[in-house]
């Protein structure tokens, strides 16, 4: 591909990935800002100007409003240096705040209405520890009582929870494998050949586990393990989750 297709790819790459964080609630001169520094990993006021359309005094300004969000970390130097958190803790930052405004939205709404809605989030966790990842995987399988999905980058990702896996599907649990390929023939787990629901290349994650319609933990694909999950019927990862992926 010749380097204008590349820059074209790049600019519709850039927009959309703007468009989308200042949905999120950025302002666009930090969503342009963010975009720039996920690009080049670390950079200077006039580094962002040059790669988005940011005034270089206002770089400064989005700066900040990103270090409040917890997506900048301002590097005291001459001149300042700006380096963008990782995909991974930036899927998280926004992801709590999209559940948190669905709660604020939610609450209003029922505030004017005459009804209560049913959506909650009834607990979130966030954990670094593959070990206590592992667990919880293999606990929602474990105590899974209709259906689980797992959707998995690959095999190796499905491992851990490979056995809990099948010991589901043989008391009678639909269980549904979806990227994996040879780990669970011969037995009653059914694997989907349908690709994963998610381009890794946009969205980094490793594995999709929901169970019951009500438990759900995401992994993502990072130098560190880094998981995220919460249970209860229509809590708000799984709104998330279903409308990001389109999968239930």
């Amino acid at each position: 591909m010749g380097r204008r297709g590349m820059t074209a790819n790049t600019d519709d790459a850039r927009r959309r990935a703007i468009d989308k964080l200042e949905g999120l609630g950025l302002s666009a001169y930090a969503a342009r800002t963010f975009v720039a520094l996920v690009e080049l990993e670390s950079g200077t006021a006039k580094s962002i100007s040059a790669t988005v359309n940011v005034p270089r005094t206002r770089v400064y300004d989005a700066a900040d409003e990103l270090s409040e969000w917890g997506l900048v970390e301002i590097e005291s130097a001459t001149p300042r240096r700006f380096h963008a958190v990782s995909i991974e803790h930036a899927l998280f930052v926004l992801g709590t705040e999209y559940t948190d405004r669905i709660d604020d939205v939610t609450a209003a709404l029922e505030a004017v209405g005459s009804t209560e809605s049913s959506l909650s989030r009834d607990d979130l966790w966030l954990s670094s520890d593959p070990a206590a990842i592992t667990e919880r995987m293999s606990a929602v399988v474990a105590d899974a009582q209709e259906s689980v999905l797992l959707a998995a980058t690959d095999d190796r990702r499905a491992e851990p929870v490979a056995d809990a896996l099948v010991t589901a599907a043989q008391r009678g649990v639909e269980v549904r494998a979806i990227g994996v390929d040879d780990r669970f023939d011969e037995s009653p787990v059914t694997v989907v050949d349908d690709d994963r629901p998610w381009n890794p290349a946009v969205l980094p994650l490793s594995t999709v586990l929901l169970a019951d319609h009500e438990d759900a933990v995401v992994t993502f694909q990072s130098e560190e393990p880094l998981a995220f999950w919460s249970r209860g019927e229509s809590n708000n990862l799984l709104v998330l989750l279903r409308a990001l992926l389109g999968i239930e």
